[in-house]
C-alpha cells in the first residue's frame, strides 16, 4: 500500500515538474504585461528584407452643396466600393437648421488611394484640409507573433505530454487537458490580434467629414430665406395640429355649454314674463 501511494505521489511529482519547466520556458515570452522590444531588438529579430509596417491614416474636410451632401457621399462611397475598400461607418446630420453634414469613414488599398482622394476632390467638391499621419505598428505585430509561437510551444508540449503512455491519473489527465483548452483559446485570440494589425497596415484609413455650403448669390447669404421656405409646410402642420387638439378639447363640453345656454335663455325669458303682462 505505501509503495502504491509511493509510486502515485512521483508520478505527480513528474507531471508538475514537467508543467512547471514548461511554464518557466515560456513564461517571458507570453507575459502581457511586458515591455516593447527596443529598436536595437527589434533590428535583431527582423530580417534585413522586412518593412516596417505602418498604419497610415487620412483626413478629408470637404465642402459641397447644401442640397447635394447626401447624394455626394452615397456617390463616393459607391465607387470606395468598385475599388474594393471596405466602409468602416457612416452617418448624416440634418439637425442644424437646413444645414446637412455627414461623416464617413473607410478602409482602401494603397494602390486604389490615389483615384479615390481624385473622386474626392472632383467639383462640386472643395477639400477644405486634408491631413495625413501614420503608426508604426512593427513591434506591435512582432510582439503578437512572438506571443503566438510561445503559446504554440506550450500547446506541443502538453499535447505531448497528453499522448505520452506513461501511466497517468484522472486528476493528471484533467489538468492537462484544462491547460491545453486554455493555451488554444489564447492562440486563437492573439492570432485574431495579429490578423487586425495586419489589416491596418495593409490598408489605408480614409476619414471624410462632408460640410454643407450655405445657399449664395452674389456672395450673399441665402440660407434665412432657405429655412424660412422649407419651414412653410412645418408652419402648416403645427396649425393644423394646433386647431385639431383645440377642437378635441372643446367637443366634451359642447353639451354642456348647450345646456348653460338654454337655462340662461330661460331665465332671461322668465323675467321678462311679468313686466310685459303689467304692461
Amino acid at each position: 500500500m505505501e509503495t502504491f501511494a509511493v509510486s502515485r505521489i512521483s508520478r505527480w511529482n513528474w507531471l508538475t515538474a514537467s508543467l512547471l519547466l514548461t511554464l518557466g520556458a515560456c513564461a517571458e515570452p507570453v507575459n502581457h504585461f511586458h515591455a516593447e522590444p527596443s529598436v536595437a531588438q527589434l533590428a535583431q529579430d527582423r530580417s534585413s528584407g522586412d518593412d516596417r509596417r505602418l498604419e497610415v491614416r487620412h483626413r478629408f474636410i470637404l465642402r459641397v452643396p447644401n442640397l447635394e451632401t447626401e447624394a455626394i457621399q452615397q456617390r463616393h462611397l459607391a465607387e470606395c466600393i468598385r475599388l474594393g475598400c471596405a466602409i468602416v461607418s457612416t452617418s448624416i446630420d440634418r439637425s442644424n437648421e437646413g444645414q446637412v453634414s455627414a461623416e464617413a469613414t473607410v478602409r482602401i488599398k494603397p494602390e486604389s488611394y490615389d483615384a479615390f482622394a481624385a473622386l474626392l476632390a472632383a467639383p462640386p467638391v472643395k477639400v477644405t484640409i486634408h491631413s495625413q499621419s501614420a503608426e508604426d505598428l512593427s513591434l506591435t505585430i512582432i510582439d503578437t507573433e512572438k506571443r503566438i509561437e510561445a503559446k504554440a510551444l506550450f500547446r506541443d508540449r502538453l499535447t505531448a505530454m497528453l499522448r505520452d503512455q506513461s501511466v497517468k491519473t484522472a486528476a493528471d489527465l484533467i489538468t492537462i487537458e484544462k491547460e491545453l483548452a486554455q493555451a488554444q483559446g489564447e492562440i486563437e485570440a492573439i492570432t485574431a490580434q495579429r490578423d487586425s494589425l495586419r489589416r491596418r497596415t495593409d490598408t489605408v484609413r480614409i476619414d471624410i467629414s462632408y460640410a454643407g455650403a450655405a445657399v449664395q448669390v452674389g456672395g450673399v447669404d441665402l440660407t434665412p430665406i432657405y429655412r424660412a421656405v422649407s419651414g412653410i409646410g412645418q408652419i402648416v402642420i403645427s396649425s393644423l395640429a394646433w386647431m385639431i387638439a383645440t377642437v378635441a378639447a372643446i367637443v366634451p363640453w359642447l353639451p354642456i355649454l348647450a345646456l348653460a345656454w338654454w337655462a340662461v335663455r330661460r331665465l332671461i325669458r322668465r323675467r321678462k314674463a311679468p313686466k310685459q303682462d303689467g304692461f
